[in-house]
């Protein structure tokens, strides 16, 4: 004679399909739960008539979580290691919605352009930021009390040095 499906043993179900050994298996967890002849048919059964709980279940158990894992992935993101900081990064932003498709990053580097290059880019953002021209003066004139302060002496020349 079959088995009698009591709430408890569905609710056994339900806690052995979600955590242990068992998870994510519906044959072991009704095996688990006290079933023994025909576990895989009851565990899928099972799963399908308690497909809701299970989801909220597995909800709850996530949201109860993701401080921790926020907390572990910003610690990753200060990270010693060059590619666990990148990865981890990766691993964020795709979580955020973004892909290599829509992230374009544009790295220039500034060693290969000439003064000229880089005073028209720089000319060109002041342009585009508006806020930028008030801040580069402010550094400016930072720049030029601190000359003021320790001026530069021409360096010591050595008398006794032979010229030609």
């Amino acid at each position: 004679m079959p088995k009698k499906i009591s709430k408890e043993d569905e609710q056994k179900f339900i806690e052995y399909y979600l955590e242990g050994e068992t998870a994510g298996n519906a044959a072991q967890s009704a095996k688990k739960a006290g079933w023994t002849s025909n576990p895989t048919q009851m565990g899928s059964y099972l799963k399908k008539k308690y497909a809701h709980e299970i989801r909220e279940k597995n909800e709850d158990r996530i949201t109860s979580t993701s401080g921790l894992a926020i907390t572990v992935l910003q610690d990753l993101l200060r990270s010693e290691q060059d590619a666990v900081r990148l990865n981890t990064a990766k691993l964020v932003l795709e979580m955020g919605g973004f892909s290599s498709q829509n992230i374009n990053l544009n790295v220039d580097k500034a060693q290969s352009k000439s003064d000229e290059e880089l005073i028209e880019e720089l000319q060109g953002l002041v342009a585009k930021i508006p806020a930028l021209k008030p801040k580069l003066a402010m550094i400016q004139d930072a720049t030029e009390e601190e000359k003021d302060e320790h001026p530069v002496e021409a360096p010591e020349m050595d008398e006794k040095r032979l010229t030609h």
